[in-house]
């Protein structure tokens, strides 16, 4: 999804927000001023779908003729603390949505927030004197203030060091710039991963860092298992997990490779169980497992412990529901759920990274867990998830992550983006044959791809996934593939029975040399690739795959000895030396734009055949 693209979306709401509110006071006195008036629905959808607050009129104060507009309003986060917010929104037009934030903007947005903090300005409206009244003895209190810098550009960083400078000025301060991409990604997570992204009016601890207090049911005491690890076994009710929730929220499942849905027919089930039948409850659910780094000894008769660091590995669409059926229940219902609603809580001392992943992936061995899902939390992978919503391919780095697309966006798994990387960017073919051999063969659940050297000795994370790894090589790979399995008839799976990625890698090779050869040695290979293949010139990425493939065929070739010619394929699939061997001989060939631009295409080419050949043995 082009940021363009996302911002119509954005504005068609902002435009229904305008016509919902037409009556407004600030929109009719401003209703010839589109930038007043995108500014202020700006504001109100923030409110709603950041603060879920409907009710927008007392938040929201007159801006200046300068397109801006301002909240002041206080909030009681999930600590009990009061902290203010301060918004500042700027709209942009569609044609600077792709440019980077004016630093100018944020500047003089910042020399608004400090005329605020010391309550020089003088022509304030009377709403907004009110809400700085309250926000001068809010801070001579001790308390904390929040400003925010909302806008529909993209903010790169370059006005960091004044920013900087701002906070730094009072530890009680706090600024953040909410831009167009950061929006984009929350709104992603909402509305087709159905999941709740981090909210900037919130306040947030890393639960694995935290003194963490919970309120235990031992009846006639817990269970205790000593070795190799400590844990122990207990009952919790309803409260104690309510309040895990309300203070740490999804933060309690960084570690846990599934993330719960906002909406499914399973968190329905749990929570109509929690409050039309909570005596059933413990009967109706396994109960959670959960991982602490400082266990402490615990008493019999021990109602309350305290906790170093918890991360919450099994369970988290469990808790999440509990939350919500707590939360919505009247007090009269909670006090019931309290009483006899039970939940079995697993709490186990971690015992090193190794030993977590484990557990995580047994306990949760219900539903299969594939490798790449212990990876899905990794900055990389947040990083090339991040950089594809750029693109009409979204990088799935989770099984099932999606659980809606727009029309126009088609999602690819990580494994996909991977095998192709590695093969055409990494140059490395024979990898990816034979990760898929060890998988048929061998453990049809190990996937070599996202499993660490360390783990395993021909583990290939680190070597794809790594500071280099950028979603442009990945996508550019991807396309080349895209084309040539698109005119395949295979499936997918079918695709490790042949030469495929070979091709792959050594188009890379050819390709370079004939757009070096057309348009001069600086040619950016990759950005030339993107940009034909958007545009729909796929013909000569077909042509130089034939060339490649008839180059191969010659070199593999022993005239009148069918039998070593198969046995040079085989050792071309399998062995890396063979294969760059190859490659060596196709660097040498002198390669003109004539060579690639003659291949004729044909109805009935068959570029890419499955070849069984390779399953035989060395």
């Amino acid at each position: 999804m082009f940021t363009k693209d996302f911002y119509k979306i954005i504005d068609g709401e902002l435009n229904g927000i305008l016509e919902k509110y037409k009556a407004d006071k600030f929109i009719q006195k401003h209703k010839n001023a589109i930038n007043n008036q995108k500014s202020y629905a700006l504001l109100i959808w923030f409110l709603e779908f950041y603060g879920k607050i409907s009710s927008y009129t007392s938040f929201i104060t007159d801006g200046d003729n300068d397109s801006s507009c301002d909240i002041v309003f206080d909030k009681t986060n999930n600590y009990g603390d009061k902290i203010f917010y301060v918004v500042q929104s700027k709209w942009n037009n569609e044609g600077n949505s792709e440019k980077e934030s004016d630093k100018d903007e944020i500047l003089k947005a910042l020399s608004d927030f400090t005329t605020i903090l010391r309550g020089e300005k003088d022509d304030f409206n009377d709403k907004l004197k009110l809400k700085l009244e309250e926000l001068d003895k809010h801070l001579k209190k001790n308390g904390e203030v929040k400003f925010i810098f909302l806008t529909l550009s993209q903010y790169r960083g370059g006005a960091d060091e004044n920013i900087k400078a701002f906070i730094n000025n009072d530890e009680k301060i706090k600024f953040e710039v909410i831009d167009i991409n950061r929006i984009k990604f929350d709104y992603i997570d909402r509305k087709y991963k159905k999941i709740e992204p981090l909210n900037p009016l919130e306040t947030y601890q890393n639960p694995e860092e935290s003194l963490i207090d919970i309120e235990i049911v031992q009846g006639n005491g817990s269970i205790k298992i000593e070795k190799p690890f400590e844990a122990y076994m207990f009952l919790l009710r309803p409260k104690s997990i309510y309040d895990l929730f309300e203070k740490y929220s999804f933060a309690l499942f960084y570690k846990n490779v599934r993330n719960p849905l906002l909406q499914s027919q399973f968190n329905e089930e749990i929570e109509k169980t929690a409050i039309e039948n909570p005596a059933y409850f413990w009967y109706y659910n396994n109960g959670i497992t959960a991982i602490t780094y400082l266990l402490p000894k615990i008493g019999k008769k021990a109602e309350k412990i305290q906790l170093t660091g918890l991360q919450i590995i099994n369970g988290a669409q469990t808790v999440y529901s509990i939350y919500q059926a707590y939360k919505n229940a009247s007090p009269t219902k909670r006090i019931q759920m309290d009483s006899e609603s039970l939940l079995t809580l697993r709490l186990l001392k971690s015992g090193g990274k190794d030993f977590d992943l484990n557990v995580t992936r047994y306990t949760n061995s219900q539903n299969p867990i594939y490798d790449r899902d212990f990876c899905a939390n990794d900055d990389i992978q947040v990083k090339l998830q991040n950089d594809s919503y750029q693109t009409k391919f979204w990088y799935e780095k989770r099984r099932d992550e999606f659980r809606e697309l727009p029309e126009d966006i088609t999602e690819v798994p990580n494994y996909i983006f991977a095998n192709v990387y590695l093969a055409y960017h990494l140059q490395d073919p024979v990898s990816v044959l034979s990760n898929y051999r060890q998988r048929l063969e061998i453990n049809k659940d190990k996937d070599l791809i996202f499993v660490s050297h360390k783990e395993h000795k021909d583990g290939l994370y680190e070597k794809i996934f790594n500071d280099r790894t950028s979603f442009e090589d990945m996508l550019c790979a991807f396309y080349v593939f895209d084309v040539i399995y698109d005119i395949a008839p295979f499936p997918y799976e079918d695709t490790f029975k042949t030469s495929l990625y070979h091709l792959l890698a050594l188009f890379k090779v050819a390709f370079t040399k004939y757009l070096q050869a057309k348009f001069g040695k600086k040619i950016n290979v990759n950005k030339h690739i993107i940009s034909i293949y958007e545009i729909g010139e796929k013909a000569i990425i077909i042509q130089t795959f034939k060339f490649i493939n008839q180059f191969v065929e010659k070199q593999l070739e022993v005239e009148n000895n069918e039998e070593k010619t198969k046995e040079g394929i085989i050792k071309f699939l399998k062995k890396l030396s063979c294969y760059e061997k190859i490659k060596d001989a196709l660097d040498d060939l002198n390669i003109s734009v004539e060579d690639i631009e003659s291949i004729v295409l044909e109805d009935d080419d068959e570029i890419i055949e499955i070849d069984d050949s390779q399953d035989t043995e060395d």
